[in-house]
């Protein structure tokens, strides 16, 4: 028998340091971009004719949260705006939590060196063959990702 269980995710917060805070929690019901992964090169020692790899960098992909259209302005909204508008923001870090229907956290990640690179609204559109709802997607840089639990 495995050593672990599988998590049965009910909701994802997301926290950003200096950002949100504990009076206003903002939950989104997509989150994508927990990727990291080392950049490989191939290079030929001489005389050899097959390559050997090796890490030249570590990467990351932008984080994207995505959660239905909320009334007026979140804490997250605002940073975003003010990033984008205003050139206003600085180096951060963000917690993602996985958490259970009695807010346990079932799992976290660290992300360090966080910063806002957009903010888009989904298509408005009224198909009874699609979902009718209206959403935010929020794009997020960052340059490292640790699992925390």
């Amino acid at each position: 028998m495995a050593d672990f269980n599988l998590v049965h995710s009910h909701s994802f917060q997301v926290e950003i340091l200096g950002v949100t805070d504990g009076s206003s929690p903002e939950y989104f019901y997509k989150v994508e971009g927990l990727n990291n992964f080392l950049n490989m090169e191939a290079y030929l020692p001489g005389g050899a004719n097959r390559p050997y790899y090796r890490s030249s960098a570590c990467e990351t992909t932008d984080l994207i949260l995505t959660r239905p259209l909320v009334e007026g302005k979140t804490k997250m909204t605002v940073w975003c705006e003010d990033a984008i508008d205003k050139g206003l923001f600085k180096l951060t870090q963000a917690h993602i939590l996985v958490l259970n229907k009695e807010a346990k956290i079932l799992a976290q990640w660290k992300l360090e060196d966080v910063y806002p690179k957009g903010i888009a609204i989904t298509p408005f559109q009224l198909n009874a063959q699609t979902d009718p709802g209206i959403g935010e997607t929020i794009t997020i840089g960052y340059s490292r990702l640790v699992r925390t639990k």
